[in-house]
């Protein structure tokens, strides 16, 4: 593997396209994401745990299209159920065998699950979450937590620590912010807040931070007593920490729970999941037509999607399938941990599951502030050293792990890392 240096020259194909993405995109981007200007290219095609690019570089991929690839690129059996379903048809609006089917599969895997609504992201089902809640208490207010990031609709901006330009002034008069982790002041908020508060907002993990023993337990406990609905947001942690996600991890079943990411395979598919008599107000044959919280989307339920979701639960739900993608990802974490104690870099490394975090600090890892203080300019570094050396990573987000990935992906990748540590610290 050679060094990154910053003269590395943009290769002609993926210059060229990056070009023209500028022309007609804003700031060239699909979305917020960019890839260090040193090593952006564009991507062909993916197969397996590698993507490809446009002048044919192959990358072990750990962005994994920001987490829904936890099977891997073109799975042999994703493909099959898309070409099926597309030979049966791609999208009908009302109901289809297939969104049935999945919807069926989720309640069976989730527990907080009683209902579902099938949705095209992971921001529509966090707002729809909070909507459900006003209508079922007949409270305004939310609480979520600095930053935690759930989408990015109006509601969900505030304390996530993202550009809140363009966002009305008069959301914040509706939300309440409060520490993750911080066990007293939060249950202090709660109580203090309880009559005009509809929900509670929630990573199980947030971002990379693990919950401190006690803390989601306080929370289901206090929203229990004061009838505030308690909703999970499993778009990282749903079928990747566990196969029942945060719930099944660390025992604690909320009211609500949105999902999005690793349930669809690769395409627009999200859920809102949660109790039968919060789902209700999201039906039109509801009897008090003044609960009835309205929901559409041209898109929701799309068979394909849905067809792409089955078959990844498929693959997730084999026999030792699942244990087998946490014992590649802690292989991950290990030899991580490894590496930065070689290179004497101060550091942490954090995941569950399907999933690695390097904080480049010290400090409770139990306490955001931890994550939030990791060296930014030695990451950006180390992103860009990565990403040259063929491993596609997000430093500032974290390594998502798949069934695709194997020990020879690993130990390269901690090759690159090394190699990149000690070209990012010289």
């Amino acid at each position: 593997m050679t060094a990154l240096t910053e003269t590395t020259p943009s290769t002609t194909a993926s210059s060229e396209l990056i070009s023209r993405a500028h022309r007609v995109m804003p700031g060239g981007l699909l979305g917020s994401y960019a890839m260090p200007p040193a090593v952006e290219t564009v991507i062909s095609h993916g197969d397996g745990s590698r993507i490809f690019d446009v002048d044919g570089k192959s990358y072990i991929d750990y962005i994994l299209g920001s987490g829904p690839m936890i099977v891997g690129h073109c799975h042999p059996r994703v493909v099959a159920a898309l070409a099926k379903q597309t030979r049966r048809g791609t999208q009908f609006y009302t109901l289809s065998d297939t969104a049935i089917e999945f919807a069926e599969r989720l309640v069976d895997s989730i527990p907080c699950a009683e209902h579902v609504k099938l949705t095209s992201s992971g921001a529509e089902s966090t707002f729809y979450a909070m909507r459900v809640s006003r209508a079922a208490t007949g409270r305004d207010k939310i609480l979520k937590f600095k930053g935690a990031y759930h989408g990015h609709h109006d509601y969900a901006m505030t304390g996530s620590g993202m550009s809140t330009a363009g966002t009305p002034s008069a959301i914040d008069q509706t939300l309440l912010t409060a520490t993750y982790n911080d066990i007293e002041g939060t249950v202090a908020t709660i109580e203090a807040n309880a009559s005009e508060l509809a929900a509670v907002i929630v990573e199980p993990i947030q971002r990379s931070t693990p919950p401190r023993p006690g803390f989601l337990e306080a929370l289901r406990e206090v929203t229990t007593r004061h009838g505030i609905v308690l909703i999970f947001d499993e778009m990282v942690t749903g079928f990747r920490v566990h196969l029942e996600g945060g719930q099944g991890l660390y025992g604690i079943t909320p009211d609500l729970a949105t999902y999005g990411k690793a349930i669809g395979g690769g395409l627009a598919l999200a859920a809102l999941a949660g109790r039968a008599d919060l789902m209700d107000h999201l039906s039109p044959r509801r009897q008090d037509k003044s609960g009835y919280v309205y929901m559409s989307g041209t898109l929701n339920g799309n068979p394909l999607a849905a067809a792409a979701g089955i078959a990844t639960l498929d693959v997730l739900q084999e026999p030792g399938a699942f244990t087998r993608l946490e014992e590649i990802s802690q292989r991950l974490r290990s030899g991580l941990e490894r590496v930065l104690g070689d290179a004497g870099v101060t550091a942490q490394v954090l995941g569950q599951g399907a999933m690695a975090a390097v904080l480049l600090a010290e400090g409770d890892p139990h306490d955001p502030l931890t994550a939030a203080a990791s060296d930014p300019a030695l990451r950006a570094k180390l992103d860009a050293e990565m990403i040259g050396r063929g491993i596609l990573v997000n430093l500032p987000a974290k390594f998502y792990v798949s069934t695709a990935h194997n020990e020879n992906d690993i130990d390269e990748t901690l090759t690159a890392f090394a190699e990149s540590i000690a070209s990012a610290t010289k």
